[in-house]
């Protein structure tokens, strides 16, 4: 009797799954490892708007100095680093592929988004950030290699739609810039080894970030890992003392100045760059994998209540 409920529950769980599409699941209680491409606008003014995208005109003054849109090509299944404190629970390297962006007209889906309100406060320091993810099922995803060179992508509304609400995206996460990449500053968010709005410069740029929990999205539970420790200002020099000094996400992003469709006259400086951000999801399920589970169960329950 036990071995036919659970075939039961499995066929309702299978039949719901090929019923209801759902965006990729991340493995819960993993290190995993995201390859970004991005392409992007600095200036250091922090004079720029973000066209069409209304949570980034409602972000502080709506104005900011770097702006951009990506789309992750891979996510991988990482390693964290085994090491005890000092070292350890600062980075994760990545490893086998389970899921790779096979473009438009494939069968995968496309993660992609938009990060906006980061504000210059020196030629290599920045605060503030935050990053949109979404989905977009087989059918929808429209981004390719050219869009990700600025051929037919420009700064615009119609882009922006492209890589966020448009075509049926589907939210998954709110992500929040936050201290910790540099050592005992609790201001600075994002640190480069040289100036972004150099035209035709190139650099790394690092970075933490924080789900925003209030913002929902179906990943927001998995990536609130607290993995990460940082040393914040507060008196010891300790990193992860305090509950304040965990992030959830690193970033090491490479850059180019040389997208010179996304440069504009005053200062704009078109950026291509790409980057894996880490993390290490929390032990929870997705919001997705309990919705099946829900209906596998209720299924089970209708089918036992009619025996």
């Amino acid at each position: 009797m036990m071995k036919r409920m659970v075939l039961v529950a499995s066929a309702l769980l299978i039949g719901a799954g090929s019923a209801i599409a759902a965006p990729l699941e991340l493995p819960p209680n993993s290190p995993i490892y995201f390859q970004f491409n991005n392409i992007e606008q600095v200036n250091a003014a922090n004079n720029l708007v973000v066209p069409g995208y209304a949570p980034a005109a409602a972000f502080g003054d709506g104005m900011q100095g770097n702006w951009g849109l990506f789309n992750i090509s891979s996510v991988q299944a990482g390693a964290a680093s085994p090491f005890p404190l000092p070292t350890g629970h600062n980075d994760i390297a990545g490893g086998p592929t389970f899921f790779a962006d096979d473009g438009p007209g494939g069968a995968k889906g496309q993660i992609s988004g938009i990060f906006y309100g980061l504000d210059f406060t020196s030629a290599t320091t920045a605060v503030g950030g935050v990053i949109d993810i979404y989905w977009h099922e087989s059918g929808n995803d429209t981004i390719d290699a050219n869009c990700l060179v600025g051929l037919g992508c420009l700064p615009d509304a119609a882009t922006v739609a492209r890589f966020t609400t448009g075509n049926s995206g589907v939210f998954l996460a709110r992500l929040l810039f936050d201290f910790g990449i540099v050592p005992g500053n609790g201001v600075t968010t994002l640190k480069s080894t040289t100036d972004p709005t150099t035209q035709g410069g190139s650099g790394q740029a690092d970075a933490f970030a924080n789900v925003d929990l209030s913002a929902g999205g179906l990943w927001k539970n998995v990536l609130n890992g607290n993995w990460f420790f940082v040393d914040g200002p507060d008196a010891g020099a300790v990193r992860g003392d305090s509950p304040n000094e965990l992030r959830d996400l690193r970033f090491s992003t490479f850059f180019n100045a040389d997208l010179d469709s996304w440069s504009a006259p005053g200062g704009t400086v078109g950026l291509r760059s790409n980057d894996p951000a880490r993390v290490f999801t929390e032990a929870v399920p997705e919001p997705a994998t309990l919705t099946l589970l829900g209906l596998g169960l209720a299924g089970l329950a209708r089918r036992r209540k009619k025996a």
